[in-house]
């Protein structure tokens, strides 16, 4: 392996997670300063251009750091059952983030996000490590 791309993937795991935390920080700008609700979602949620904009920086984060665990899976050498665990644990975890939004279930989005986090807990690190 060459000493260029040595550092490529660790460089790719932090652009994607630098893209995650700016979409973050601008979802998290207050309602008042965002502006008038462009597609209302359901009661007491819409998307504002604001929103828009920090949807699409987290989508991609997102994407990109997904594309980048999966091709670095096989190199991971996880056992299958906890493969299926983490799997579980992030499929279960966005699941409730999106039924928190569409549904009355307003604050498990705490659950999934968490229970999404454990998960890139685990696999971010050693995708950047390997």
């Amino acid at each position: 392996m060459s000493s260029v791309g040595a550092g490529a993937p660790r460089r790719q795991v932090f652009t994607a997670a630098l893209l995650i935390v700016v979409g973050v920080l601008v979802l998290f700008v207050p309602a008042g300063d965002e502006g008038s609700v462009l597609v209302p979602i359901s009661e007491g949620h819409g998307l504002s251009a604001v929103d828009g904009v920090g949807a699409a920086l987290l989508a991609a984060g997102g994407t990109w750091l997904e594309v980048l665990v999966v091709r670095r899976l096989p190199h991971l050498a996880l056992p299958p059952r906890v493969l299926f665990a983490l799997g579980l644990l992030a499929g279960l975890g966005v699941g409730l983030l999106v039924a928190s939004v569409f549904s009355g279930f307003f604050w498990w989005w705490a659950v999934g996000a968490t229970m999404l986090g454990l998960a890139l807990l685990v696999l971010v690190p050693l995708t950047a490590r390997r």
